[in-house]
């Protein structure tokens, strides 16, 4: 019985104490790890926390605390924590809780401003808070560190970049340039202006701000102008009418440039002279006085000096001496003029003038009067000259020196040129007119007489054309009339110039003929006739034949044979190989159906022939043309390739694109052999086909796509712009981009991309 006793007690209290353990250790284990989260996340709260920073603004509409967000490069970085007026009630303080991966926007050079949408006719920025309110918006250079700051009145231009530096511009007056307005080198947009103020002494300034990569076009011999919204000329050189852009039509511009030898490299913060237009910016050279003993029709900054003609400087002022009763004149020349100055030089002031031996200086009537320059022969340095007003026989003394090569020129019918009419050359005036007669033939002749400096322009293959009075010029973003002078509407005129390689004869060539305008003196080849079925709208002596839409030749001769349409044709000379045996020569005419408009273009430019050049290295002189809407439809050639899908709005005519450039095209859409699926045939240029690898995606480019906030829309439908579709491929990188395709090769034609095809940017060696 004893020993029986002790065993059961042991059993028992076993039991008891396993059963009271366990139910103590699950009741504690949930609050204790629901503190430690709370912990955790307190504390990454916490540690997530930058700096709190105050901005003060004179004003700040929007702003609210606790939602305006403070945005770093488009991320949130902070939020506003409180907006209060200061003690004196004349500024707004916002409190600013910055992130902390945003803290070192807590330094010096950081600024701060309010996003705000302004709409205007110079401006247009910040619709983005049209929906989601004001912001704050921040940049910075770095620093030490700083808490409190004072946010700018309004947005900045440009972004802080190192490197880039501002200049400065005065002058006594400074037309209509707002701040923004952009500042130009040689076409190219280098910076803008970033302030519109009043200088010392109350001259108008501009403060310019250059960008870092432009700096180095900024020397210290640079000059400034501004550049007219639009200019009217009336003159020597024509009738003309520009408009220099919708910017410049609206704030101005600025356009700057060195003349001579490079200064050396501009230091910020530099000042320099604002000139008040691109002449009076070029004519930087030496200056030099010139006493005249009248000074009629002088205008300082307006007077222009010319050099055979055309101008080469400027008159800077003009004062009356009253101890020599003489007006004394200071010029600039373009700088690479400076060396026409000298003692010899002779200046004569040219005046319109009618006498009984004819008139003169007429085109004076429009421009105003100007300084004819003759430089001398080996005078000595100088810096003042006497002037002279030239009188009716002085002139035409001048004319006689000046006066070399006697040519004939010969033409089926003579226009209306009159004796004195101009002979240019390029622009300038090289020539006369002497007078007009018949041949022993009765043919027209006119004989023209061409300056002695000028003899080594004529050669064999010269050819001269009738200039015409008056021009229009109508096209893409061009509306341009044109009168070339006073003198060539009175008097009519004539040109010329060399095409192709320059021929000398042995013989001094002085008969010519005169072609009726420049288009068919420049087509030299030997004639190629090609056959149409239709013929409208092509034109003898006025319709084209273009090639990448530039003309390289004329139609001569328009006739009906056989009951077809025979084109009589001259190409332009170095575009000879446009007539090998394979070429193609198609009429484009304007066409608007419900596939979309085509040929849109000869509504001005009138009907044309479009040329494609063959393989073939024969040439031929006669072709069977096409008649095409477009010449766009002629099929390329290159690598052959097969897109599949099961379905596809694509047609054939659909341009291929490669990064935003047309690469080939669909010529053909098909179906599989078991009919699930649609096959579109593509067609890639030569010079673009080694972009095709194996592993190359396509995909359908088609259709209108947009965005609002989160959501993302895809229109999949035609389009009056792109009737056909369009098809974008991409290559993966050099490591995945598999072998190069073949002809015949098939891939997937996707309805639209994957996000990493935009990442691809391949280095893709041609095949040649």
């Amino acid at each position: 019985m004893n020993t029986e006793e002790p065993k059961k007690e042991k059993e028992d209290r076993g039991e008891i104490v396993a059963t009271h353990t366990g139910n103590i250790a699950w009741v504690w284990i949930f609050p204790i790890l629901a503190a430690m989260v709370a912990g955790w996340l307190f504390w990454k709260e916490w540690e997530s926390l930058g700096p709190k920073i105050e901005i003060t603004f004179e004003d700040a509409p929007g702003i609210q605390a606790g939602k305006t967000q403070l945005l770093y490069r488009g991320v949130k970085s902070g939020v506003v924590e409180a907006v209060e007026l200061d003690k004196d009630l004349n500024h707004v303080v916002v409190k600013v809780q910055l992130e902390g991966f945003a803290a070192d926007l807590a330094s010096k050079n950081t600024d701060f401003w309010i996003e705000r949408p302004v709409i205007s006719i110079t401006e247009l920025n910040g619709l983005e808070s049209i929906i989601q309110g004001n912001s704050i918006q921040a940049r910075t250079q770095g620093g030490p560190p700083q808490s409190q700051f004072t946010g700018l009145a309004k947005p900045p231009l440009l972004p802080l970049e190192k490197g880039a530096f501002m200049i400065r511009l005065q002058s006594q007056a400074i037309p209509l340039i707002n701040r923004g307005a952009p500042v130009y080198n040689r076409g190219i947009k280098v910076g803008v202006v970033r302030e519109k103020v009043l200088g010392e002494k109350g001259r108008p300034t501009l403060d310019l701000y250059i960008e870092k990569e432009f700096r180095s076009a900024v020397r210290t011999n640079s000059r400034f102008w501004p550049i007219e919204a639009t200019a009217l000329q009336f003159g020597q050189q024509g009738l003309k009418l520009d408009i220099a852009g919708i910017d410049a039509l609206i704030q101005g511009g600025i356009s700057f440039d060195h003349y001579g030898e490079p200064g050396a490299e501009a230091a910020s913060n530099s000042v320099f002279e604002f000139s008040a237009n691109e002449f009076d910016a070029r004519t930087c050279g030496k200056s030099f006085t010139v006493l005249f003993q009248e000074g009629r029709g002088l205008i300082a900054g307006v007077t222009k000096v010319c050099y055979l003609g055309q101008p080469i400087g400027l008159i800077d002022t003009v004062e009356v001496v009253p101890a020599s009763q003489c007006v004394k004149t200071t010029m600039r020349l373009y700088p690479e003029y400076d060396a026409l100055v000298d003692s010899s030089a002779r200046l004569s002031l040219i005046c319109p003038r009618i006498s009984l031996d004819g008139v003169t200086g007429l085109d004076t009537l429009i421009t105003g009067v100007y300084i004819d320059m003759q430089p001398g022969v080996g005078g000595q340095p100088a810096t003042e000259l006497l002037g002279r007003t030239v009188s009716d026989r002085e002139w035409q003394a001048i004319q006689d020196e000046r006066n070399g090569m006697l040519l004939t020129l010969y033409t089926k019918k003579l226009p209306t040129i009159d004796k004195g009419a101009p002979v240019l050359h390029r622009g300038l005036t090289v020539g006369t007119v002497l007078k007009k007669s018949l041949d022993a033939k009765g043919g027209p002749i006119l004989h023209v007489v061409i300056k002695p400096e000028f003899r080594n322009v004529i050669s064999a293959n010269t050819r001269f054309w009738r200039m015409p009075a008056t021009s229009i010029k109508v096209g893409s973003g061009i509306l341009q009339v044109e009168l070339e002078s006073v003198k060539a509407l009175v008097q009519g005129g004539v040109e010329f110039d060399s095409f192709g390689a320059t021929s000398k004869s042995e013989a001094p060539i002085s008969e010519f003929q005169l072609f009726d305008d420049k288009k068919t003196a420049q087509a030299e080849s030997t004639p190629i006739r090609i056959r149409f079925d239709n013929g409208r709208g092509l034109v003898g002596g006025r319709s084209e034949i273009r090639y990448l839409g530039v003309p390289v030749g004329i139609v001569e001769e328009v006739e009906t044979k056989d009951q077809h349409i025979w084109v009589v044709a001259r190409l332009n000379s170095g575009y000879e190989y446009l007539r090998t045996q394979d070429a193609v020569y198609s009429v484009v005419r304007p066409n608007i159906s419900l596939q979309g408009i085509t040929g849109l273009e000869t509504l001005v430019s009138g009907v044309y022939i479009e040329c494609t050049p063959g393989s073939s290295k024969k040439m031929a002189a006669s072709f069977v043309g096409k008649t095409t809407f477009d010449s766009e439809e002629i099929t390329p050639t290159g690598l052959t390739v097969k897109l599949k899908a099961e379905g596809s709005p694509i047609n054939p005519g659909a341009a291929i694109y490669y990064r935003g450039i047309s690469v080939g095209r669909i010529t053909e859409k098909s179906l599989s052999q078991d009919g699930r699926d649609v096959v579109l045939t593509a067609v890639i240029n030569r010079k673009y086909s080694h972009l095709i690898h194996e592993n190359t995606k396509f995909w359908d480019a088609s259709g209108l796509k947009a965005t609002l906030g989160f959501l993302k829309f895809r229109i999949q439908t035609g389009s009056v712009i792109v009737p056909d579709g369009q098809i974008c491929f991409a290559t993966p990188d050099n490591d995945s981009m598999g072998p190069a395709a073949r002809d015949g090769d098939t891939f997937p034609l996707y309805s639209e991309p994957q996000t990493d095809w935009a990442k691809w940017n391949p280095s893709i060696p041609t095949n040649e």
